[in-house]
């Protein structure tokens, strides 16, 4: 059996991670999710995980796959209440069954559980067939810096639009943050590195402490959130940029390159980023990544088959 670290974010992720794990039903791997934390947000008292969220939704067959985020079909009466209920209303959505499952989280959390056991606990409730890990149960929040001073991600994404301009990305926590023991397990020997914003979904896991070392040492495949200068969703064109890396996949290659070995990027790419990505002696691999229920089993098949 071949064990497999997914290193995931949130919506641009969900569709690969449920086609991976999928396949895996008629192939030799086991995978383990590893999810980012660094945009987890304190709401109404509320310990939301994002990313955790929507990748345990994707892989219960639940998520709502019109918005990327949420479960399909939910309500949301609390949220409406609660605007009712406020001077300025609210701008953060949460459904009524993701609140109840921060609230179930929150209560565990109180109780002493870590993350990663609420987690876990979720999974075998929801009948989840692979582990999902979050990268580190310590906090780590990732805040924008603007204009108008630091807000936390998802006030800068959700709230302000990602209007303002970007002068600074700050991972608060990260220095001390400790990445989670099984994470590091499944990062061990093969890793595959999902299309996300590389920015506030990635560099929050591979940042922490070991990450680096133990994917160095690993055969990893990452595919490019980018074609041409054009990310997929998300603000992930303007966060590059912020932190001085061309936002295209040349760019996020870069920002792997001390431990990538394999980039895969879409067949439309331009051949100069190709090229470009090349002379960094990373293998580039030019195929669909549009991923849909057509082309979800062949692109997981020739996407694993490089590993």
């Amino acid at each position: 059996m071949k064990r497999v670290g997914v290193i995931t974010g949130g919506s641009g992720s969900s569709k690969f991670a449920t086609a991976f794990s999928d396949f895996s039903k008629n192939s030799d791997m086991d995978f383990g999710f590893i999810t980012n934390v660094a945009d987890n947000y304190w709401y109404h008292g509320l310990y939301v995980c994002p990313d955790v969220d929507i990748i345990t939704h994707a892989l219960a067959g639940d998520l709502d796959v019109s918005k990327g985020w949420g479960v399909a079909s939910d309500t949301f009466t609390a949220r409406d209440i609660l605007s009712k209920l406020s001077i300025t209303g609210e701008w953060f959505s949460l459904g009524d069954s993701d609140s109840a499952l921060c609230q179930r989280r929150t209560d565990l959390m109180k109780m002493g559980w870590s993350l990663s056991s609420v987690t876990a606990y979720f999974n075998r409730l929801l009948k989840i067939v692979h582990p999902i890990i979050p990268a580190t149960n310590d906090f780590v929040m990732t805040f924008m810096g603007t204009k108008a001073g630091m807000m936390h991600l998802q006030q800068y994404w959700v709230k302000h639009k990602a209007l303002p301009e970007i002068n600074q990305i700050a991972y608060l926590g990260l220095e001390a943050a400790a990445a989670n023991k099984t994470a590091i397990s499944f990062l061990s020997d093969y890793v595959i590195i999902c299309p996300a914003n590389p920015v506030t979904s990635i560099l929050p896991t591979i940042l922490l402490k070991k990450v680096k070392g133990v994917l160095r040492k690993s055969k990893v495949v990452a595919i490019s959130p980018f074609v041409g200068g054009q990310a997929y969703s998300g603000p992930a064109t303007k966060m590059m940029a912020a932190i001085s890396l061309e936002p295209n996949s040349f760019g996020v290659a870069s920002l792997y390159s001390s431990f990538l070995k394999i980039f895969v990027v879409d067949s439309a790419e331009e051949s100069n980023q190709v090229a470009r990505i090349k002379d960094l002696e990373i293998e580039c691999v030019r195929t669909n990544t549009r991923i849909d229920k057509i082309s979800r089993d062949s692109m997981s098949r020739e996407i694993l088959n490089l590993l």
